[in-house]
Formats: C-alpha cells, structure tokens, sequence
C-alpha cells in the first residue's frame, strides 16, 4: 500500500506524542518567520541608508519586519518552547491541543495578513507593528491560546513540584496578551496621540522583555540542567530575574518618551526602574554559569548551549544600553534617533534568536529523534549573530548618539535650525557611513538566522536518527 501524506508529514515530524509534533510544528513555523523578518530588517536598513532608492518607507519595512519577527517567529517559536516543556515539567498530557493547533494557524495566517497590509496601504502608521485594529483585535485572541493551554495544563499536573521554568511561563502566557491588549486599545482611532505613542513603546518594551525574554531565559533554564544533567544554581536567583524583568519591562519603551508632552514624574521613575532591566538579565545569566560550574567544557558537545548562555549575555548588554539611555541627560540626545532602533535589533535578531536556539536545537534532537547535521552550522550561527546582530547595535547606537548631540550643539549653538531641511545637517558624512557600516553588519546577521533554519530544517530532514524521547500517558503505563 502507497503512503498518504499524512503518514509521510508525521514520519518527517518524529515518532512522539501529537504535542511533540505541534511543538515542532510551532518551531518550524516560527524559523521561516525569522528568515522572512531578516530579509526585511535589512531590507529596512538600506532604506534608512538609500531612502530615495527604496521603493517603500524606513518606517513601513521597519514595521513589516517587526510584525515577522515579533509575531511569527517570537511568538510561534516561544510557544513552541512551551508546549515542549508543559508536559514534561507537569507529568501529563499538554491540555487542548486542537486549540494549540487553531492558535499555530491563526498567528501564523494573521502575521502573513498583517505583514501584506501595511505595504497596500491597510496599517494605521503606529509603530512598532502598525496594524490596523481590525487586524489587532483577533491576533489578540490568538496571544491568548498558550495561556489557556498552560494554565488547563498545569492544572491537571501530576508533579507537584514546580521547577523554576514553570515562573517565567506561567508569567510570559500571562503578560503576553495583556500586554498587547493594552497598547492596542491605546492604539484604537478614538484615541488621542499622546496614549498611541505611549501604546506603540509600551507594546515593543513589554514583548521583548515580558515575553520574548523571559519565556527565553525560562526555557533554557529547563534546557541547561536537562541536557547536563547538573542541579540549578541559585532558585532565589532566577525569581530575582524572573521579577526584575517582569516589573521594569515597560519602562524601556517609556525612556523614549522623556522630554516630551507625558507627565511629569516620567523622567524619575524611568530612570530609577530601567536599571531593573539590565539587573533582570545579568541575573539570569549569572545564575546559567553558577549552573555550569564543571560543565564549560561540555558546552561545545551540546548543540545550542553556547547559543543560549551567549544570548544572555547579549541580553545583559541590550537591557545596560536602554538602561543607559533612560536618563534624562542621556535621554534628551537619544530619543527619536536611531539609537532605540539598535536596541530593539538586537533584543529581536541578536538576544532572541541565540536564546531561541538554546532550547530549540536540544528540543529537535527529542522532539524528532534526529541529530543536529552539523556542530559547525551552530558554530556559525552563533559567530555571525554575535558578529552581524552586534555591529548593526553599535552602529546604529553611534549613529543614534552622534545625531543626537549634534542637534542638540547645532540647535544651541544657532550652527543650524532643528526643523525642516536643516534638521539634516546634524548628521552628516558620519551618520551616513555609520548607517552603511549597519546595512553590512546586517548582511551578517542575515548569514547567521540562515544557518539557525539550516540547522532547524537539516536536523528535521536529514540528521541521523538516534533514539527518540517519547512521552506515554500515565494511564498507559499502567495498563
């Protein structure tokens, strides 16, 4: 008898249990976004550079790259982690897994809608994603499904002791559709300017740090101790960064809104709680090489735990640089500069995909039962994402900074009038080669998330088979 379809999709997919498959399906799903988002941050970076040249705007690439990377791969790849994690961690079968599925469809359907709209016109301009609400609102109803499934899951549990990874998930599925509630109802038309600006920071600051990393930071939390088999450090540790994160995460978009017409007390409290962010991240990040101890050496064997101790590390300095530009004195030069653009590259293709990749390419090896192809493919990716996502940062921060200063010297100084074509001359030669120096930072960096899909796809299609992790129900063990 000829093989359907269907047999062939679930023999590429692994021999595991339905939430094993719908994980891997969440994963890959979640790689073809960070490609197509790649493609179109550079894309945005050279019609930043050569706008004239560039058949669409900075800002509506920017925000089509945004919605790729945030919603396709941060949130499908994320939710993926999860539903790996939930019946591992909890001893029993993952909870409405045809809603799962219906959740994988409609995000990633939506993000494809969303990500054709704004170029024909349908957007409402609002950064970061500039959706229109019609789209907004059902996208918001997707973000919801990972809450229920973990919530109904960890309700049925059978462990009843829960490992520090069960915190950061239990918070991420909770503040990841709040968070986009919010700045979306903010963003409606009846609303004023003011709460739509502080909607459109709100929602970039609280996905990175309120989801993307603290589902991130969670996830390799039960990756380094699985696949190393060594005890957690530090549990007071992790709840430190769990909460740093979570309690200071919209500060980071509030920071770029000092100065203007907010309240008053908005340029105090950003200051003061944006060092929590930085504290957030270094914490976690101490607590991973606490956890090493005596197993450096074993890094190098495991596909993708130099890639999740890197991207903490890389979230240290990301989470120091908003901390940095949330004071007052630094934050009159850096607001509406390219300065935030650097931060929010490197939070979404620099920190993100490394921490991805440290639950991601360990989860494959169990989820499907196939071997990474290549160590070296990792090695690769890691080098090119340090090297592309980290001079796009330090580019596009200089620029940000040099800008900055010198409109506030040329606009002192009468050299210049801060309107109009004048506003032009704050940058000059200098900011123009620093933008160009970004665009082949980011060629790089688009080298680095191919050689992530090689490595999710050539582990799914051609890696060597070896024995697969196969989760069996309580009740059929029994039997």
């Amino acid at each position: 008898m000829a093989t359907s379809p269907t047999s062939d999709i679930r023999a590429l997919l692994g021999g595991g249990g339905d939430e094993d498959r719908l994980a891997t399906l969440h994963i890959l799903t979640g790689t073809v976004y960070l490609v197509l988002g790649g493609f179109l941050a550079l894309f945005a970076l050279l019609s930043l550079r050569f706008p004239e040249q560039s058949p669409l705007s900075f800002g509506q690439v920017d925000m089509m790259a945004n919605t790729a990377l945030m919603l396709g791969f941060g949130v499908l790849t994320l939710s993926g982690g999860i539903y790996y994690v939930l019946p591992r961690l909890t001893g029993t079968r993952l909870a409405h897994g045809r809603l799962a599925a219906l959740g994988l469809v409609g995000t990633a359907g939506l993000t494809a809608l969303g990500i054709a709209s704004i170029p024909l016109g349908f957007g409402d301009g609002g950064q970061p994603l500039g959706l229109s609400w019609w789209l907004d609102a059902p996208i918001a109803l997707t973000l919801a499904v990972p809450l229920v499934v973990t919530l109904s899951t960890i309700r049925n549990r059978e462990e009843q002791r829960s490992y520090v990874t069960l915190w950061f998930v239990i918070g991420g599925v909770v503040w990841l559709p709040l968070v986009y509630t919010s700045a979306t109802l903010g963003t409606l038309p009846f609303t004023n300017a003011l709460a739509q600006a502080f909607g459109g920071v709100f929602l970039t600051a609280g996905f990175v740090n309120m989801w993307l990393l603290v589902i991130g930071f969670g996830l390799f939390y039960y990756t380094i101790v699985k696949e190393l088999d060594v005890p957690l450090a530090s549990r007071q540790l992790a709840l430190v960064g769990f909460w740093s994160l979570g309690f200071a995460a919209a500060w980071w978009g509030a920071s770029q809104l000092i100065f203007g017409p907010g309240p008053d007390w908005l340029d105090g409290v950003a200051a003061a709680l944006g060092l929590a962010l930085p504290i957030g991240a270094l914490a976690n990040a101490a607590n991973y090489s606490l956890t090493l101890e005596e197993s450096w050496r074993d890094l190098g064997v495991h596909a993708g735990l130099t890639s999740g101790v890197i991207g903490s590390y890389m979230a240290v300095v990301i989470g120091g640089l908003a901390a940095f530009a949330s004071f007052p004195s630094i934050g009159a030069a850096t607001a509406l500069t390219s300065f935030w653009d650097g931060i929010e590259y490197g939070a979404l293709l620099g920190a993100g995909p490394l921490l991805a990749a440290g639950f991601v390419f360990p989860a494959l090896r169990r989820l499907v039962g196939r071997e990474v192809p290549s160590l070296d493919r990792v090695s690769t990716f890691n080098r090119f994402t340090v090297i592309g996502a980290g001079g796009v940062v330090v580019s596009l921060v200089a620029a940000g900074l040099y800008s900055g200063y010198s409109w506030i010297g040329g606009s002192n100084g009468a050299a210049y009038v801060d309107l109009g074509e004048g506003w032009a001359q704050g940058g000059g030669t200098t900011v123009e080669t620093l933008l160009l120096l970004a665009v082949g930072f980011g060629i790089v960096s688009l080298l680095a998330q191919l050689a992530y899909a090689g490595v999710v796809f050539g582990t799914v299609t051609t890696g060597r088979t070896i024995p697969q992790e196969v989760l069996v129900a309580r009740e059929a063990a029994d039997e």
